[in-house]
């Protein structure tokens, strides 16, 4: 069949097929605080061009604001104390991808992001976070990633035993003086909640503040 001749469903498909597994390049943090991720230039120059190949344009056409928090943080550094605001946004994204042939023809995909900055980045982080994983999950793209076969080998390692925190980054943070109970109320969840990702962003946070 032509590809101009495909509905949406098909093309989707077809690129779905196509699409190679974009591995996690990109290393946030550093230090034991670190880990990786897939990075938003990887993945859009894995889907760009096979998209243009099958005719389908993706965006997103609507966006929500659905938390938004703003809260002081406080350094001390040679007698001096300094006060930093930092921004904690959580968007909702409708993306759409559109038969460019059809233009009637379209799937609309619900996605999340959330963007944490000292600054005036919040924004963004949490719109590129979204848009990002709305093209993974819509092509089911593999990142090399599988987090249900980790947990389980963890399980048959440590049967007898919940997962936890990493012992080193609830050290590490302990050492900067981060209370975890801060950061769980930070994140709205109870400190048993609470991820490795988020305890580490937290621990990069201090970090950031700690060096300027």
């Amino acid at each position: 069949m032509e590809i101009k001749e495909m509905n949406i469903f098909q093309k989707m498909e077809g690129i779905t097929e196509k699409l190679n597994r974009v591995a996690k390049n990109l290393q946030v943090g550093i230090g034991q605080s670190s880990y990786k991720a897939v990075g938003e230039a990887d993945v859009l120059a894995e889907v760009k061009p096979v998209e243009v190949e099958f005719g389908v344009y993706s965006y997103p056409v609507k966006r929500d604001v659905i938390y938004s928090n703003e809260f002081t943080t406080t350094t001390e550094y040679k007698g001096e104390t300094k006060e930093k605001l930092t921004m904690f946004m959580r968007i909702k994204t409708i993306y759409r991808f559109v038969n460019v042939d059809k233009p009637d023809e379209y799937i609309e995909v619900e996605t999340f992001g959330d963007g944490v900055d000292t600054q005036d980045k919040a924004p963004g982080k949490a719109m590129t976070y979204a848009d990002k994983y709305a093209l993974l999950k819509a092509y089911k793209i593999e990142t090399g990633d599988d987090p249900d076969q980790n947990a389980s080998q963890q399980m048959n390692k440590i049967p007898q035993k919940k997962l936890v925190l990493n012992e080193e980054l609830v050290a590490e943070a302990s050492k900067l003086g981060i209370m975890l109970s801060k950061v769980a109320t930070y994140y709205k969840k109870s400190v048993g909640e609470l991820t490795n990702e988020e305890l580490a962003e937290a621990i990069k946070m201090k970090k950031e503040n700690a060096s300027k």
